[in-house]
């Protein structure tokens, strides 16, 4: 392959190699040692042209060590820590510098987990080719070492950035399970199949264990392409931005070579490098988050699966790493299939296989790559359709408006691309897998005989449709609460429940108790639409009801119940505390409230049952008959299901004694009188007097009010003999009679 320098030229690469050769540039003046915690690696990137002594000549004793970036026009150096903005600074104004940075560390990306690569469509991909050994896949990595499944003589010769030689074995068995996975070979009875088993495997070690530097990376990136790699896998990454990683990979683009790089571990959107840089494949593990929409650096989403290791142990390289190994593998297949490849061909073929979805969590993340789309793309052929062997619907099958889960299943003798399902001359839905599932739902609204078409496609388009008739079922069930009614109050925590469901073609009706998912079926009332059932009430008292038609149709239905597990509240109690009484009285009771209504009201009068009634307002008539004294009345009220409260007592006095009442001046018995005469009268009582009265021969002839009290008595309209009492009444109408006199006129 031809090799261009983006960077001045054959002259400048010819520069840079003499002064490699010359040993000039692989090591710093003498000075003290400084030990390697105590520097910081600066990459520089040099002008056409620019003399890199003349360069780091200002810098002095600032440059501990410093060696050429092999195949870039770049030095890495190693400053002394605390004088590392100093050397920036000063590099940044030198003559010749195009920039000067801090290096940066990346790490490897991944991790064990066991994988497949059915999803990939990478067996289909293999029925047009399995790679060939003239395509070169460089792994950039911590070295590769030869295994059962991948034997010295698929790897051709590659070189160690690191110590700068050409032993590429590795330590560490990260690069070695990258390099499985891109080429391990088939059917050798041990380990697995890599992604292109006949591709030849280049190692370039850049790391000596799962971190190395930007620079040592940009140079096994550059090193790669300079010896014809046309695919080079990078499964590390860095989260910093290195202007010298961006030269190597535009340097890999002018070479022709695909650079297939790592998005990162990290489930983030921030970008990683080299994989964000535009000429990358940048690929993501499916799952994680990378793109936005306003940066869509990821390309493409991958899985992984088993290699050997270096210990002839199998293991699982997932994570990013993986995911960029199969990647690489299915870029190799392609420039398999098309030697003539350009990179930017296969980047586009394989971005575009792996389409972004339009909808969704991962809107603008990028789906998984299809290896048999890749290939298929590049020249491969296809006459004999495929054969669709099972549509994943069954004649006359009940489809609820909701859908039924579809599994259809395809044969190809390369692959089956996809498999489509047709109602009314529109894709509803597609699989993208023989065997994958998917939800078939009729038209909204539509009840009745549905033809669905179901067409498997192979990668050339030829298909092979089926046609099903099913049953769409698009109406869900009617459900109407008969009770409880809206006001009609429940005790506990269960309810009868009785709902009329006019469909006939209900499967199950049940009621869930949201507390800890307990199901309670209703059955159906024999001869009727209903379906009754006893079912508990959430602790909100609210009822969930779902009723199922045999479609699977549902229909939801909550009611708030009006609960009563409470006794009845509040109540005003007549008479007044300390309100005198006498004889019968009526206590009377009003402002009770109960959800489901007071049954009765009962009264208790110094600890002996009254009586009890049930209609409000409550009254009840105490007899006190002769007693005096406090009485106290308690009522007790009760509601429907038996649930009592007993009101504080009202303590009432009984008075059903007579005042006290005397005559305290007034003529003499058998007295004669005339005229004018007064009579003088004391009365008491504890309740107080309300009058006093003069009765004359039987009739009330004077009264008085008012202590002390005075009765007045005109004789002259009276009989010959006058029969004198004086009778007084208390408050309460107790009352007492004086002994009768006689008078004479």
């Amino acid at each position: 392959m031809r090799t261009v320098s983006i960077f001045g030229g054959a002259g400048m690469r010819v520069a840079v190699s003499a002064l490699l050769c010359a040993g000039l540039l692989t090591a710093g003046p003498a000075r003290p040692a400084v030990a390697a915690s105590d520097t910081v690696r600066l990459d520089v990137g040099l002008a056409e042209g620019a003399d890199p002594f003349t360069v780091l000549d200002p810098l002095g004793d600032l440059v501990v060590s410093h060696h050429q970036v092999t195949g870039l026009p770049a030095v890495a150096i190693d400053v002394v820590a605390d004088q590392a903005d100093t050397a920036l600074a000063a590099l940044a104004s030198a003559a010749g510098v195009r920039y000067a940075e801090r290096g940066a560390v990346v790490g490897a990306d991944g991790e064990v987990k066991p994988s497949s690569w059915r999803v990939l469509q990478v067996p289909e991909a293999w029925t047009w080719t399995t790679g060939a050994p003239s395509v070169k896949v460089a792994v950039v990595d911590t070295g590769v070492s030869p295994t059962d499944d991948l034997g010295a003589g698929r790897l051709v010769p590659g070189y160690d950035v690191v110590d700068g030689d050409t032993d590429v074995t590795d330590a560490d068995g990260h690069g070695t399970l990258v390099a499985g996975l891109i080429g391990a070979a088939p059917d050798n009875g041990v380990g697995t199949a890599g992604v292109c088993p006949q591709c030849a495997i280049m190692p370039v070690r850049v790391m000596a264990g799962r971190q190395g530097t930007t620079a040592d990376v940009a140079a096994g990136i550059a090193w790669a392409a300079d010896h014809d790699a046309q695919v080079i896998n990078v499964s590390l990454s860095t989260a910093t931005p290195s202007r010298l990683l961006k030269d190597a990979v535009d340097h890999a683009a002018a070479a022709g070579s695909l650079v297939v790089a790592s998005a990162g571990n990290v489930n983030s959107t921030a970008r990683r490098y080299p994989a964000a840089y535009d000429s990358v494949l940048a690929v993501n593990q499916s799952g994680t988050l990378k793109n936005t929409l306003r940066d869509q650096w990821a390309d493409a989403s991958a899985y992984t699966g088993a290699a050997l290791g270096p210990d002839g142990k199998l293991a699982y390289l997932v994570g990013a790493s993986g995911a960029t190994a199969t990647a690489s593998g299915v870029a190799a297949l392609a420039f398999s299939m098309k030697p003539t490849a350009t990179p930017e061909e296969v980047w586009t073929a394989i971005r575009g296989a792996a389409p972004f979805p339009s909808t969704g969590t991962y809107a603008f993340q990028p789906r998984v790559l299809n290896a048999a789309q890749v290939v298929y793309g590049f020249g491969g052929t296809d006459t004999t359709k495929p054969k669709l062997v099972k549509p994943g619907l069954t004649e006359n099958e009940l489809v609820p408006a909701n859908g039924v889960p579809a599994i259809a299943e395809a044969t190809d003798d390369h692959g089956v691309q996809r498999i489509d399902y047709v109602i009314g001359g529109t894709v509803v839905t597609s699989a993208r897998l023989s065997g994958s599932q998917v939800q078939i739902r009729p038209p909204a609204g539509f009840n009745g005989p549905l033809p669905v078409t179901v067409i498997a496609y192979d990668y050339a388009g030829n298909p092979d449709p089926v046609t099903v008739t099913v049953r769409a079922d698009t109406v869900k069930p009617t459900m109407t609460l008969v009770s409880p009614k809206p006001t009609e109050a429940v005790h506990g925590h269960t309810v009868t429940a009785t709902v009329a469901m006019p469909d006939t073609d209900i499967d199950y009706v049940y009621s869930v108790y949201q507390a800890n998912n307990t199901v309670s079926y209703l059955s159906r009332v024999a001869g009727t639409n209903l379906w009754r059932g006893t079912v508990p009430l959430d602790p909100s008292m609210t009822l969930f009801l779902l009723a199922v038609d045999k479609a699977g149709n549902p229909t939801y239905l909550t009611h708030t119940v009006l609960a009563d597990n409470a006794p009845p509240a509040g109540g005003v109690v007549g008479p007044a505390a300390g309100t005198k009484v006498r004889g019968t009285f009526t206590s009377t009771l009003a402002g009770v409230t109960d959800v489901s209504g007071v049954a009765k009201a009962e009264l208790w009068a110094n600890g002996k049952r009254v009586g009890a009634d049930t209609a409000a307002p409550y009254a009840l008539a105490v007899k006190t008959g002769t007693f005096s004294g406090n009485v106290a009345l308690v009522w007790r009220v009760t509601d429907r299901w038996g649930l009592y409260r007993t009101l504080p007592a009202r303590t009432v006095v009984a008075d059903n004694r007579p005042p006290s009442v005397a005559v305290t001046k007034a003529p003499a018995n058998r007295a004669k009188v005339k005229g004018i005469v007064k009579v003088y009268v004391k009365a008491a009582d504890t309740s107080g007097i309300a009058r006093v009265e003069l009765i004359v021969n039987g009739k009330v002839v004077a009264r008085d009010t008012t202590s002390a009290y005075v009765l007045s008595l005109n004789t002259r309209n009276q009989s010959k003999t006058l029969k004198i009492q004086v009778r007084a009444y208390d408050r309460l109408g107790n009352v007492a009679t004086t002994a009768t006199r006689v008078w004479y006129r």
